[in-house]
Parts: structure tokens; sequence; C-alpha cells
């Protein structure tokens, strides 16, 4: 297996895990921010942190980045994901969940397309440098950082959220 194989099989389930902890919120809590605080804000893209924005900063950069990597030539600088206004009507819930579950094969789609050279081009992104690879494994830490915020606005409302890598799949090797 090589390691695009196992960054996709990873990303996989990291996304399926994703899906366990969005369908167990009630419509009220999506928005909910328990312990609010000027430091709940996740730059100029989000002005607060709620599950909802989560789930939308999700989309938008993973099928950013992915694109970025299979579209844009070797040196390029990668902007920062931006265009939050193409989900502002998409409502909390089962319909954010549908897009997140939409975008997703999207994206598994996109990287089934990208070519050994993609992986292998170099990109600047927020000052720092990486290979196409090495902005996927970004991607795939940046989610994982986020769905430690979505874990812990769940366990404020008081859910106890999906355990880490207790991936749904069990009976195939993961990465």
């Amino acid at each position: 297996m090589t390691e695009f194989e196992r960054f996709k099989s990873l990303f996989v389930q990291q996304s399926i895990h994703t899906v366990d902890y969005l369908n167990m919120l009630k419509e009220e809590q999506w928005n909910a921010i328990p312990h609010d605080s000027d430091a709940l804000f996740l730059g100029t893209r989000v002005n607060k942190i709620t599950i909802g924005a989560l789930v939308r900063h999700f989309i938008l950069a993973e099928q950013h980045w992915i694109k970025a990597v299979g579209s844009m030539p070797d040196g390029s600088v990668i902007p920062t994901p931006g265009n939050s206004a193409l989900l502002e009507k998409v409502r909390d819930g089962k319909e954010l969940i549908e897009s997140y579950r939409s975008a997703h094969e999207q994206n598994k789609q996109a990287l089934s397309d990208l070519a050994v050279g993609d992986l292998e081009k170099e990109f600047s992104f927020a000052g720092r440098r990486y290979t196409g690879m090495g902005i996927l494994w970004a991607m795939f830490g940046h989610h994982a950082y986020h769905l430690g915020q979505l874990d812990l606005l769940m366990r404020q409302l008081n859910f106890i959220a999906p355990e880490y890598m207790e991936w749904s799949e069990t009976e195939k090797v993961i990465g």
C-alpha cells in the first residue's frame, strides 16, 4: 500500500467518524456556544466556533486543498480557503450533514483523480512549503484538530462523543 493509499484509507474513516458525531446532535445544538469567550473564533473566516461553523469549515477547506493539489502548478502559492458564503444557506442538522457527505464523496473522487506528479508538486501555504502529499497530511491533521473542538463542544452539551479512532469500519485494514 502506498502512502497515498494509506492517506485515503484514513481520510475516509475520519470523515465517516465525523458523520457519526454529527448524527448525535439535536437541531438546537448546532449553534450552541456553551462557554463563550473572545478566544472562540477561527480567524477571519469564522467568527465563532459552533458545530455548524466547524462542519462548514471542513467542507470548504478540504475541497479547497484537494482541488489545489490537483489543479495548481508546481511552485504555486495556495490561497487561504474562502468563499464561506457558498454554505450560508445550508441549514444546520441533516441538510448540513448531507452537504458534508456530498462534499466527502466529491473529495474521494478528486483524490482518486490525482496523479503521482500532483503529490510530488511543491506548494506554499500560510508561509510554509509543502509537497502535494504534505498538504493532504496537513489537511488530515487540520480535520483532527477541529474534530477535537467539535468533541469538546459536544461534551460541554453533555454528550459523550464517539471515541476517536474507534472507526465504524471493523472488517478491513485501515491505512
